[in-house]
């Protein structure tokens, strides 16, 4: 079977990737690159690809769920901690003052900064914070 040449375009990561796939198995990087090629076309036809790609969905959907739990249970914090204050102030009958509002406004800012940044971090990396959970 006669054979052809391909030339494609491909980011530093990828290549570095390519190489040290090929310095682990002994290989040339062609030869590497040939077999990734072929055994994906393979998984492509038996439907593999399909699965793989239903796999990946999920494991989106799986990360997405963990941030909602994440934030769920942050609101809940936030809310029972507006509840007991809240309960506090009609159980004394007293209104609050000024800085007493300041300071749990305060309080409430920085819970949530730190949500959002835990949220953010979790961006990042794709999986969910012990921090954000």
């Amino acid at each position: 079977m006669a054979s052809s040449s391909v030339s494609v375009r491909l980011s530093e990561e990828v290549l570095e990737r390519l190489d040290k796939l090929a310095q682990e198995r002994n290989e040339k990087v062609s030869d590497v690159v040939r077999e990734l090629i072929v055994s994906g076309l393979a998984s492509e036809k038996s439907g593999k690809g399909e699965i793989l790609n239903r796999i990946a969905r999920l494991e989106k959907l799986a990360t997405k769920t963990a941030m909602a739990a994440g934030k769920a249970q942050f609101l809940a914090g936030m809310s029972v901690g507006f509840c007991a204050d809240v309960t506090k102030l009609m159980v004394s009958a007293q209104t609050p003052t000024a800085e007493e509002k300041t300071a749990f406004m305060n309080q409430t800012n920085e819970w949530a900064e730190n949500f959002a940044q835990a949220y953010l971090k979790e961006e990042d990396e794709g999986e969910p914070s012990q921090e954000a959970i």
